[in-house]
């Protein structure tokens, strides 16, 4: 396992995957990477879909428009957002390890959840998927799995592809991953420190 800021000093989007297989227990800490991810109000509003046959790859590869890598990936993961959630947040509130007291101070943040409407959910629960997105692309080059993050490809026929009631979940984006085929990490380009970071 890579340590530190390896991990993010040698993550990149890999679009040359080897013809091999993810090992299962890999893939499995890999999701629960996914699944302990944080999440506003500990609602964690996905799913995570999980696609390792090859027939179904290049189905999805087509809804990807076209994106070879979709269809070469060993796996491809994809983040569905929930939709639901003001329905099961007291449920999951009480499930935790708190006070009565503690409980009720966050349940005023229902009437907010209450109050979205429809397009205002799927951007909260969008912005959630991209915090399981980063642990799981930095999760799996901690274990050498290579990754690409995939928000080109038509949201609506993924939606009936993977056959979801659109009005309590919504496909947000796909991972494709596997073993990096690349002969070397290709070199990484960012802002300097100082341009990005400030202090006040």
């Amino acid at each position: 396992m890579k340590k530190e800021l390896e991990i993010f000093k040698t993550r990149y989007s890999c679009r040359n995957f080897k013809n091999e297989s993810l090992k299962d227990e890999e893939l499995k800490t890999l999701l629960e990477f996914a699944r302990l991810s944080p999440s506003s109000l500990g609602l964690e509003p996905w799913k995570f879909i999980v696609c390792k046959d090859k027939t179904k790859l290049e189905e999805l590869s087509l809804i990807a428009n076209h994106q070879e890598h979709v269809k070469n990936a060993s796996a491809v993961i994809i983040i569905v957002s929930r939709l639901d959630f003001a329905e099961y947040f007291e449920d999951k509130l009480r499930k935790r390890d708190m006070s009565e007291a503690e409980i009720q101070k966050r349940l005023k943040y229902k009437d907010f959840l209450t109050a979205m409407n429809q397009e205002q959910k799927l951007a909260y629960a969008r912005e959630q998927a991209h915090i399981a997105l980063a642990c799981i692309l930095y999760g799996a080059n901690a274990l050498n799995i290579a990754s690409c993050p995939i928000g080109g490809f038509d949201k609506d026929k993924l939606d009936d592809y993977l056959k979801l009631e659109t009005q309590k979940q919504r496909a947000s984006i796909m991972i494709a991953l596997g073993l990096s085929a690349d002969e070397k990490i290709p070199q990484k380009e960012r802002f300097s420190f100082e341009e990005v970071v400030a202090f006040i």
